[in-house]
């Protein structure tokens, strides 16, 4: 003989832990903002996840060291326009330094000061343009603008043609150098723009697998945490129903046993 209804007393303890697992389940996941947060949260799911997470690093990676390139390269680029400013004073001045007829002795001599103090400028750009402390111009400096062991201060007297194409040289090596390092920013920032949309794209589609719907998991909350109380009254029912039985059970025997 069965006391209560041990089939709706055992259903209740079940769906206690079910709703109870839910609770646990709803909590950490609002606590945590993710829904995946182990792999037996969605088995499936977890590779995407990972996957997703290495090439947004990888993708991260990368714009970090294209910044680093655009620095370089924007330090590069202004210590040049800075002495190709100075290169093109240089090639003035060796035009001028040409007209030796129409130049006075002190003409002549306060032009090869001019020249002489544009190429210490040129020098001292050359030396203190630095990326993180190592000198990106060095290639540039007074010495690269000369004829063997002629500076050009001497050159523009001496030989003044070969001094004005020296410096047109100067200015043509630098002007190229620029036109490759604006191709070269423009290629960086091609590149940043395509990797920038792949990142918001992954970004996106990581949240959609990963992130938690705060509005719908605080409703399954709600929902199990109710659930969870009717299944602790049901199996307070059951029990009070069980010991009712046993009561009426215990008074007829006390009453069988009187009428023997």
């Amino acid at each position: 003989m069965q006391i209560g209804n041990f089939g709706n007393f055992n259903f209740g303890i079940r769906a206690l832990g079910q709703n109870q697992d839910q609770i646990a389940e709803s909590l950490e996941r609002l606590a945590t903002g993710k829904k995946v947060n182990r792999a037996s949260d969605d088995p499936s799911g977890i590779i995407a996840i990972e996957k997703h997470k290495a090439r947004i690093y990888s993708i991260e990676g990368q714009l970090r060291s294209f910044a680093q390139q655009e620095s370089y390269l924007g330090a590069k680029e202004g210590g040049l326009s800075v002495i190709a400013d100075k290169v093109i004073e240089l090639n003035e001045l060796t035009v001028r330094a040409a007209n030796k007829a129409g130049n006075s002795q002190e003409e002549q001599d306060a032009i090869e000061l001019e020249i002489n103090s544009v190429l210490e400028s040129i020098n001292h750009i050359a030396q203190t343009t630095t990326f993180k402390g190592r000198s990106v111009l060095s290639e540039y400096s007074s010495g690269s603008i000369a004829d063997g062991l002629e500076s050009l201060a001497t050159l523009a007297f001496e030989d003044p043609e070969a001094a004005q194409a020296l410096a047109q040289e100067s200015v043509d090596k630098i002007a190229k150098t620029r036109g490759a390092i604006g191709n070269q920013l423009n290629e960086i920032e091609s590149q940043r723009s395509v990797l920038s949309d792949e990142l918001i794209n992954l970004t996106g589609s990581l949240s959609s697998i990963e992130d938690v719907d705060f509005a719908a998991e605080s409703a399954k909350l709600v929902r199990a945490q109710i659930l969870e109380q009717a299944s602790i009254l049901a199996i307070d029912v059951n029990r009070q129903s069980a010991q009712q039985v046993l009561g009426l059970i215990k008074d007829a025997t006390q009453i069988a046993n009187t009428n023997i």
